[in-house]
């Protein structure tokens, strides 16, 4: 039977094998636990709040059509006004020239577009116009030969559109330029002769002045916005036509100019 020996303990070890585990169950030991140091960092790190996620901002897209802007204006009767101008050749007589102006009234709508790119252009919807006053024109020669005079009423010369370009581009001033403009005039003329060969040779008479479709015209001018009004400004915009008014030859050239400012609130 094998010899069975005790290891005999010393009284230090055993006090150690008696206060080591005292020492783990302590609150305050640092044997196994992380320093102090750590704990904290770990408890701020813990209550800070969590940033939240950033939102991707979306580009508005650039291939989004632009707006367009409708304009209705109202042509303003106390500054527009329109130059008639007729040179009546009445065959064997030298010609004779006369004109007359007229307040204009009417309406003009348009429709402004400014492209992503800033770019703005508009396009003429429609436009109508007549004289406000009546024109009246007189051509005189000899007392012998006589004279002619005309009338044209109020509200019986009228303006419109007929072909217009679908975009007219604006510069940055609000200046635009635009050829190959063409429009329709209406109305007629009332026409008496006086005098011993005129009396008798045109005698009373009412004459057409309908031209259906102008030779082209250029449309130059502004359209800006001021004071919460857009102004459309067209100082000079010429129409003529050549009418035959009798058997014997006699012609009668009629040129039209209006100077136009229409208003839009």
């Amino acid at each position: 039977m094998p010899d069975s020996r005790e290891i005999p303990l010393s009284a230090s070890s055993l006090r150690a094998l008696i206060v080591l585990p005292a020492l783990l169950l302590l609150p305050g030991c640092h044997v196994f636990s992380p320093p102090a140091e750590k704990q904290q960092a770990r408890a701020t790190a813990a209550s800070l709040p969590s940033t939240p996620p950033r939102k991707k901002v979306i580009d508005p897209d650039p291939a989004r059509p632009p707006r367009p802007q409708r304009l209705h204006m109202r042509v303003d009767s106390g500054i527009s006004t329109g130059l008639i101008a007729i040179i009546l050749d009445p065959g064997p007589l030298p010609p004779r020239r006369s004109t007359a102006t007229c307040a204009l009234n009417g309406s003009v709508t348009v429709t402004v577009t400014t492209g992503n790119d800033g770019t703005t252009t508009f396009k003429i919807e429609s436009i109508s116009l007549a004289n406000a006053n009546d024109g009246r024109l007189r051509f005189s020669w000899s007392p012998l030969i006589g004279s002619i005079r005309t009338l044209i009423p109020a509200g019986i010369l009228t303006i419109r559109d007929h072909t217009v370009p679908a975009s007219i581009p604006l510069r940055q001033d609000g200046r635009f330029s635009q050829p190959n403009c063409h429009f329709s005039v209406g109305g007629t003329c009332q026409v008496q002769g006086s005098g011993i060969i005129l009396a008798k040779k045109v005698g009373r008479t009412v004459e057409d002045l309908t031209i259906n479709k102008t030779e082209p015209v250029i449309l130059a001018g502004s359209l800006s916005r001021r004071d919460g009004k857009w102004i459309l400004h067209i100082p000079a915009a010429t129409m003529k036509d050549r009418f035959n008014i009798d058997d014997d030859g006699t012609t009668l050239d009629l040129q039209f100019t209006g100077n136009i400012t229409a208003v839009a609130e």
